[in-house]
């Protein structure tokens, strides 16, 4: 599905919002403990379902320059790196983050730089990847912009993201339970209960694993394919990943769960 170039697409919009600084700090603040987590496997989300599909959807990257959007603590660089890739660069807003991955990987090129102001020249990248970092700031028109254009032409996005079904919930954690609920009950006179809310973008505050304190956004699909269509690339594929089958066994739960409900979203954008 090629996208039109609409001018509006080029800037960032006078009331999108960046990437919340708060959680900025709380990246910063906890990126020993998010590396630790990653590196023992203690991500189901992770481990089950978004990085088997990822991984599953990338190609040989033998001499091609690739850009990690949002690289965390490097462990998905030195995954790139062994596809045969000539040279990975990761960014990353949280500078906690980046110097965990220096640390870890001292061998590869990782800078503190926001994915919505990409400092390398035009065409500098054959690959991009993104690992669950759009949803981090309220529209992607000026992350896609860039991304775009520091690849050079026929370059590819790969791209992980929240699915807007699971994520519009309404969300109530505690110590013994989680729910996450989207629908309504209606009596047959009266005011509807209604749990969620898909169609609104929003600001959404919430805490992971017990103490990461996070901000991201919540858009619908079709707000989401605004900006892909808005974007100027072509959109080559959409996934909805589900499990994979270890998770029916080791996570039952989570299995039970995300076999029915999207968790994540995957998309797949070339350059023409």
């Amino acid at each position: 599905m090629a996208g039109k170039n609409r001018p509006h697409a080029q800037q960032k919009r006078n009331n999108d919002m960046p990437t919340d600084q708060d959680t900025v700090d709380a990246y910063n603040a906890a990126a020993a403990e998010w590396a630790e987590r990653l590196r023992n496997g203690n991500n189901p989300a992770h481990r089950f379902l978004e990085k088997p599909a990822m991984y599953g959807k990338l190609p040989d990257l033998t001499g091609k320059r690739v850009l990690c959007v949002g690289c965390g603590t490097g462990e998905e660089c030195v995954h790139l790196a062994s596809l045969g890739a000539s040279s990975v660069t990761g960014i990353d807003i949280s500078k906690g983050l980046i110097d965990a991955a220096r640390e870890t990987v001292p061998n590869m090129d990782f800078r503190v730089m926001d994915m919505e102001n990409i400092t390398f020249e035009a065409n500098s990248f054959d690959y991009a990847y993104s690992s669950l970092t759009l949803h981090y700031v309220e529209s992607w028109g000026r992350t896609l912009s860039e991304i775009r254009r520091v690849l050079a032409p026929g370059g590819t996005l790969l791209a992980s993201t929240h699915h807007p079904v699971k994520w519009g919930s309404q969300v109530t954690r505690g110590k013994e339970s989680d729910s996450f609920l989207m629908g309504y009950d209606r009596l047959v006179s009266g005011v509807p209960s209604v749990y969620g809310d898909y169609q609104t973008t929003r600001k959404v505050q919430d805490t992971w694993f017990g103490t990461l304190k996070v901000t991201y956004f919540h858009r619908p699909f079709s707000a989401i394919m605004r900006d892909i269509l808005d974007s100027g690339m072509a959109l080559m594929d959409i996934i909805e990943p589900m499990p994979i089958e270890e998770a029916a066994a080791e996570n039952p739960s989570f299995w039970e769960i995300h076999r029915k409900i999207p968790l994540f979203m995957i998309i797949e954008l070339r350059k023409a």
